[in-house]
């Protein structure tokens, strides 16, 4: 069964259904680790923290050299070797984003949302059930988000490591790993930034993402997000 979450605020739960047909509203998310960029929404996330601080340990920071992959680079990129995240694959569902244009699978066992508020339909992953009280909020639970930056994407933290790959089989995209996390806490951020637009510094870049800080466990999320970079379809014309 498909597992989407169709929001109901004040706390209500959200219960299992098909994936959302209904129209979203535009929305554009900002991730604090960026530097700050005009958006069409607001950002659900606070300020990080100053460019000095110390590196995060090995043990924040998983390696993200890539291995021989199990799953294949769909996409057109090597995907890190994760048992786990192979597992989870094995059983998978898909979804769609109407309103930034693509599609992508996701393992049967995770969660996904409907359109709420500003938040289109299959932008939130989480390993776990979750409610919505505020939608200009990210769920604590929520463990991958995808948005789009109208701008380019820029860091304040270091970028320790970067890899050009290519998604949705034509798209540009950079693969990164920074210093730190969306709340400005220590430990590391995974994410894509996918070129939509003419260039990454004109944008727009949709970006696709997880942190230390996020839901479920960093190293199982990261091999989550490989896989389903390596599954996103664009739909229609988005540059």
């Amino acid at each position: 069964m498909r597992r989407n979450l169709p929001a109901i605020l004040a706390g209500a739960l959200l219960l299992a259904a098909c994936t959302a047909s209904e129209e979203p509203s535009p929305t554009a998310s900002a991730d604090p680790t960026a530097e700050p960029t005009p958006s069409a929404s607001a950002s659900p996330s606070p300020t990080p923290s100053p460019t000095d601080e110390p590196t995060p340990s090995e043990s924040a920071i998983p390696s993200v050299v890539p291995s021989a992959s199990a799953s294949g680079g769909a996409g057109g990129f090597g995907i890190p070797s994760n048992p786990a995240a192979d597992a989870l694959f094995l059983d998978r569902d898909e979804c769609e984003n109407p309103e930034l244009g693509y599609t992508l699978e996701f393992p049967e066992d995770w969660w996904t949302n409907t359109s709420i508020g500003d938040v289109p339909a299959c932008s939130w992953f989480s390993p776990t059930f979750y409610e919505v009280p505020d939608p200009s909020v990210v769920p604590d639970e929520i463990a991958i988000e995808i948005f789009v930056v109208p701008g380019d994407r820029g860091y304040l933290r270091r970028v320790l490591e970067r890899e050009e790959v290519v998604v949705g089989a034509t798209q540009l995209a950079v693969r990164v790993l920074v210093d730190g996390t969306g709340d400005g806490s220590d430990g590391g951020t995974y994410e894509y930034v996918v070129q939509l637009g003419p260039t990454f510094e004109e944008g727009p870049n949709l970006i696709a993402r997880t942190d230390t800080a996020m839901g479920g466990e960093f190293d199982l999320n990261r091999g989550v997000l490989d896989r389903m970079m390596a599954t996103i379809r664009f739909i229609g014309t988005i540059q």
